[in-house]
């Protein structure tokens, strides 16, 4: 199972030192302790697993629109099927009703998970996009264009990379989706990809996420990349994990709100 859902907040005040504060390690702990309420255990594992988590969480930019108004919203994610089922069944059944980030209250409208109701919002699993995918009727593009809400960034070992590399995301993603999802892909992905995608086209431009004690550069916008292989095969292949982009996020600190992705029809 993988989760994408979209809690309304609403802002009770609005200290004059943070209007700009970018929540994501605040939003990042309460994740965790909602977690823990309901599931101690796998809390730990979640704080104690090293490399990459099974779930996303980040703040929305409030322009993007809830029931065709702009408004406040916190997103989690989920794309480990334990952890995705107990947010459906437990921890979003019983979200607070106030929480508290940093030194800012909120009050807390009902998550939304169905795509229908924000655009954000989501629920599907590995069978459902490989199906889709694999699907002979299905019509496969060779161009894939990518919206990134939040700065997005990779980290290559000292090094923050401000700009989308194919490599990079589609190895990123394919990480991902091996470790939570079946059925598994083989590493020569990368090498294919590298020989045969590339960025043709974006609109991009570079902010910062200002976390209070460092900030952190990133990439928004939209961007583009064609795939030049003849190989059908490979074609299903990205567009699959560009799907799954939407749940597992891209990049650097996706659990402290950086790297939401959309795949855009």
């Amino acid at each position: 199972m993988f989760l994408s859902a979209i809690i309304p907040i609403n802002p009770l005040n609005v200290p004059v030192s943070v209007p700009n504060r970018f929540f994501g390690r605040e939003a990042h702990a309460l994740f965790l302790d909602l977690v823990r309420r309901a599931d101690p255990a796998l809390a730990e594992s979640l704080h104690a697993a090293r490399g990459d988590k099974p779930f996303t969480v980040a703040l929305l930019p409030s322009y993007v629109k809830i029931g065709g108004k702009s408004g406040d919203a916190m997103r989690f994610t989920a794309f480990e099927p334990r952890l995705a089922r107990l947010l459906a069944e437990n921890v979003l059944p019983n979200f607070p009703r106030e929480i508290r980030l940093g030194n800012m209250h909120f009050t807390v409208g009902a998550p939304l998970t169905d795509r229908a109701t924000h655009p954000w919002a989501g629920i599907s699993d590995a069978r459902a996009l490989a199906n889709l995918w694999f699907a002979p009727a299905t019509r496969v593009d060779t161009r894939i264009t990518l919206q990134f809400l939040t700065p997005t960034a990779h980290r290559q070992i000292h090094r923050t990379i401000l700009f989308p590399h194919a490599v990079q995301l589609w190895g990123g993603w394919l990480r991902a989706w091996n470790t939570s999802a079946q059925p598994a892909f083989e590493d020569d992905l990368i090498a294919q990809i590298e020989q045969n995608v590339a960025l043709s086209r974006y609109e991009l431009k570079t902010e910062v996420a200002d976390f209070g004690a460092f900030r952190e550069a990133g990439w928004v916008g939209h961007a583009t990349f064609t795939c030049f292989s003849k190989e059908r095969a490979l074609w299903r292949v990205l567009n699959l994990l560009a799907d799954f982009a939407f749940y597992c996020g891209t990049g650097y600190k996706t659990t402290q709100g950086m790297g939401v992705t959309l795949r855009v029809d």
